[in-house]
């Protein structure tokens, strides 16, 4: 009896240490370790370099964007004029004549830089009559009318001069010597006629 009992201890023994090798050394299993830069200096680290793509300095417009504005702006016009607001029926105008000026309808430009000055000269405006008499100027440049872009030229210093306008006044004599000794110009582009605004002259 005593001889089978360690017979069977030492069964239970080997039994238990058979798994020696699942939870040996290898479990615990160190890496070397990872050697430390010689040089520690960071600013010798290079840096990746991030691609930057141009972008183009201006955004081309539809000519959906061109009608929308200016549907807009002739009814705001319209609407001006009918109720006798005069004096912001003239910035309507001139804004008009702006999308023109971008879309190269230089004629309809001219049309209603006209009519912008005819009311601001009436409003006593004369800030605003400045400003339409140089882009009056510059649209009958492109056109070719070189005299008559001139005489608006040799008005809106007039008006310069009258307000003490210094930087105004040096600003129209720089553009006078552009064309000094210059009747007539090739006209740029076609030129076309847009739908009109009525203006109610009769009112004053």
């Amino acid at each position: 009896m005593r001889s089978f009992l360690v017979v069977l201890l030492c069964i239970t023994s080997l039994s238990a240490s058979a798994q020696w090798w699942r939870v040996g050394p290898l479990k615990n299993k160190r890496y070397p370790l990872i050697s430390e830069a010689k040089d520690r200096d960071v600013k010798k680290i290079s840096l990746a370099k991030t691609v930057r793509p141009k972008l183009n300095s201006h955004i081309l417009k539809s000519s959906s964007d061109y009608n929308r504005a200016e549907f807009t702006t002739m009814r705001t016009a319209q609407r001006n004029m009918r109720y006798r607001v005069y004096n912001a029926a003239s910035y309507n105008f001139s804004d008009l004549a702006k999308i023109y000026i971008q879309q190269n309808r230089l004629s309809e430009a001219k049309w209603y830089l006209l009519q912008s000055t005819f009311i601001s000269r009436r409003e006593n405006d004369d800030r605003h009559t400045y400003a339409n008499l140089v882009s009056l100027a510059a649209v009958k440049i492109d056109i070719g009318e070189v005299n008559l872009a001139r005489q608006d030229l040799m008005e809106a210093r007039d008006i310069a001069n009258s307000k003490g306008w210094i930087r105004e006044s040096k600003d129209v004599d720089t553009r006078l010597k552009a064309i000094q000794g210059v009747n007539t110009l090739a006209p740029k582009g076609e030129l076309r006629y847009a739908e009109a605004v009525e203006l109610d002259n009769k009112s004053k």
